[in-house]
């Protein structure tokens, strides 16, 4: 339905054509703040999902190791020149959320933002347990997800259940309070909110876990 080269052409065109906004979403730097008191300067953090580095070029300033990765290697080569005229240091990495290519237990944290709702539902699923894999244990993650609720569910046509193409030919899913708990197994839950996202409000999920020691 969606192969992942089909997917990749859509982020290419999307991130050719669409703006994004400058500034670091607000939710992740509240997260970076409190991995500023967990973590020493230096942590090495993942942006998964980076896009054009909106959050990277925040995260890099803030004194953090970070390795970000996308899809898109439209989005990775604007992001890479981002942080090049930024004068700060990102390693950057055309990859797949469901193939993450680090090594287990490598980042003291990992952010994935504004990322998984535009995936089919199994790979939602894979793209979790690859967040949980590379991160250390006592390893936090921030992630958020759309609810059901939001204004757009049920546009564009129905590929599974609660998954709709939307209009830029990409999956959207939408989660429920009981998929997002059985996303974060293997976590030892810390937040789960529910709340507005992004500069055109969406209802949604926001996540902090922690990777549990087992």
């Amino acid at each position: 339905m969606f192969d992942r080269s089909t997917l990749q052409q859509a982020w290419n065109r999307i991130h050719q054509e669409k703006p994004t906004p400058d500034q670091p979403q607000a939710e992740v730097v509240a997260f970076a703040e409190h991995l500023r008191r967990q973590w020493p300067p230096g942590a090495r953090v993942l942006d998964a999902g980076c896009g054009r580095g909106r959050n990277t070029h925040y995260l890099s300033q803030v004194g953090f190791a970070v390795h970000a990765c996308d899809l898109s290697p439209v989005a990775i080569q604007a992001a890479r020149q981002r942080i090049q005229k930024a004068s700060t240091s990102v390693m950057f990495q055309v990859a797949d959320l469901i193939h993450l290519p680090f090594p287990d237990s490598w980042f003291e944290a990992a952010i994935c933002a504004h990322v998984l709702p535009y995936h089919l539902k199994a790979d939602i699923v894979h793209s979790v347990r690859e967040l949980r894999r590379t991160l250390k244990p006592g390893g936090w993650l921030y992630l958020d997800l759309l609810d059901c609720d939001d204004a757009e569910y049920g546009c564009g046509q129905e590929l599974e259940e609660h998954t709709f193409r939307d209009p830029d030919g990409t999956p959207i899913h939408f989660s429920t309070r009981q998929e997002v708990a059985e996303l974060l197994q293997g976590f030892a839950r810390d937040r789960i909110a529910r709340l507005e996202l992004g500069p055109r409000p969406r209802v949604g999920w926001m996540v902090w876990a922690v990777k549990s020691a087992g």
